[in-house]
């Protein structure tokens, strides 16, 4: 196929491709605009201007002109580059009844309960527009046709959801070299989810015996299809996707270090000491002074929450240290629930509240002078620093309960 910008190129490339072809813009949804079994110029010209419709009015004109492949429309799920799904697609359809018009047993189908048609029915309303008409004259039928009791005739030529169509759950019929070939067409996109349009006679059977034809890969695919077929069981296609951005059965709270007072230069050598365990690891610090991501200094904001806030918003943090002292307690409060590891340095009454703020395995370290008290699920361990010893040597060294 090629890509035309206008009707007389769209013949030319028909006349060289052969009839039959199929005609759709390049950019579009829902396969609004699409015509297959494209069978003459007459059609082709018809087709051409279908497609220019379903293009925004400020948008260029481009329409794809292709071979039109028989068989039947599937479209095959990945998430996460894996196979999950196959739904069969199949054209919007009426059965007689020996009485009753096409247009009356279209108006009989979409009451329905089935076509309510709200986002989680598993059938849309027939749509009734000129494609449909122009496929109903091809087979020598209005609207006002009466068709013989049990004659079922397709409505559209193309399998159109949106228009109406039926979809089939065809997951458990895949042949395992489809769902290979599936899977190897998603590795070249990085995409959680991905849809993957092709025509075939018989989903069952390999790809690798000809007769299997990808027309189109889905960058933003509809999964309802698969969750709520008209006809067939529910893939559970959510799990799946739920399951790609939240892979690990860890929780999703970061850990978080609370001081009552820290400097930059302390802030700045603590961040050393986790970096060298945990060079890939990105660590958020703020304290009166100063905001860190890693060892780059950040802007510091007015209201000291808001730069916590800040930090926490960052999707790719996987440690926050937060000084709270006892004016910003008072003005601000905390503005998280809950400390991971607690350091305090001769606190006030008011600070003490950082000590009660805990999990039950979290560890707080308080220094009264030269006493250090260190406790940690129910239990206490208290010493004297040295004359020399610094406070950080007690509190780096407990680093490794949130590492």
């Amino acid at each position: 196929g090629e890509v035309v910008f206008s009707r007389q190129e769209a013949l030319t490339v028909a006349e060289r491709i052969g009839y039959p072809v199929a005609v759709k813009p390049v950019v579009g949804h829902k396969g609004i605009g699409v015509t297959a079994a494209v069978q003459d110029e007459d059609e082709l010209k018809i087709a051409f201007e279908r497609a220019v419709g379903a293009i925004a009015e400020n948008d260029p004109i481009r329409i794809i002109v292709e071979a039109s492949i028989s068989g039947a429309d599937f479209r095959l799920l990945c998430v996460n580059g894996r196979f999950v799904a196959a739904t069969e697609r199949r054209p919007a359809s009426v059965t007689g009844d020996g009485n009753s018009t096409i247009f009356e047993l279209i108006q009989r189908e979409n009451r329905t309960p089935a076509r309510i048609d709200t986002p989680t029915s598993p059938l849309g309303k027939i749509k009734l527009d000129d494609a449909m008409e122009n496929y109903l004259e091809e087979q020598g039928l209005t609207l006002d046709s009466v068709l013989e009791e049990d004659r079922t005739i397709y409505l559209r030529k193309v399998a159109n959801l949106s228009a109406g169509g039926l979809s089939i759950d065809a997951t458990p019929a895949i042949h395992p070299d489809n769902v290979i070939l599936a899977q190897d067409v998603a590795q070249h996109f990085r995409l959680t989810c991905l849809g993957i349009d092709l025509i075939t006679r018989d989903l069952s059977q390999s790809w690798k015996n000809g007769g299997l034809s990808i027309i189109e890969i889905n960058a933003a695919p509809g999964i309802y299809m698969h969750l709520n077929p008209a006809i067939g069981e529910s893939v559970d296609v959510t799990s799946h996707i739920l399951h790609t951005f939240f892979e690990s059965s860890s929780p999703a709270r970061i850990p978080i270090i609370s001081f009552n007072r820290v400097s930059v230069q302390e802030l700045q050598e603590i961040i050393d000491h986790i970096l060298l365990q945990r060079p890939d690891w990105v660590i958020g610090a703020v304290c009166r002074d100063t905001v860190f991501v890693n060892r780059a200094e950040k802007g510091l904001h007015s209201e000291y929450n808001a730069n916590v806030q800040n930090l926490l918003r960052n999707p790719k943090l996987d440690l926050l240290i937060v000084e709270y002292r006892e004016d910003a307690l008072e003005r601000e409060g905390m503005f998280y629930f809950g400390s991971n590891l607690v350091v305090l340095d001769n606190p006030t009454e008011y600070e003490m509240m950082l000590s009660r703020d805990v999990f039950e395995d979290s560890t707080v370290v308080i220094r009264r002078e030269d006493n250090i008290s260190i406790s940690r699920k129910g239990l206490m361990e208290q010493y004297q620093l040295g004359s020399a010893e610094p406070f950080s040597r007690a509190y780096l060294k407990e680093l490794a309960t949130v590492l």
